[in-house]
């Protein structure tokens, strides 16, 4: 059975081409291009992993990650152009489970979603 991801990232060309290599690795993606889009949907579904930009419109990936942490353990990767030290640990401190920072390698991306859901017991 396919993992389901939700992926919140402003930028349409940067969702199309993640949910073209998601789907073409076997995972279910829906997506959200606002913050609060992203809450909306993620209150809404189930979802095994999230991938969540920061700098998003409507509610900011900061808010997002909070409202996931208080509703569930579901494992959060951030995908962020933000690239210093001290941003990556407060978000990991927030709770999030890895940062990825952009521009990113696509079989990287994949490899850790696959990494955290080993963790979880939902992967190979």
């Amino acid at each position: 059975m396919a993992q389901n991801i939700l992926l919140i990232e402003d930028d349409l060309s940067i969702c199309q081409l993640l949910v073209e290599t998601l789907n073409g690795s076997g995972f279910e993606v829906l997506y959200a291009l606002t913050g609060t889009e992203g809450v909306r949907l993620f209150e809404q579904g189930t979802f095994d992993l999230v991938l969540l930009d920061i700098m998003l419109p409507g509610k900011s990936g900061e808010e997002v990650l909070s409202f996931i942490r208080s509703r569930a353990d579901t494992p959060v990767i951030i995908l962020s152009a933000k690239g210093r030290v001290s941003t990556k640990v407060d978000f990991l401190k927030l709770g999030a489970d890895d940062y990825i920072t952009k521009p990113f390698d696509l079989s990287e991306v994949v490899a850790r979603i696959e990494a955290q859901l080993r963790r979880c017991g939902l992967g190979n």
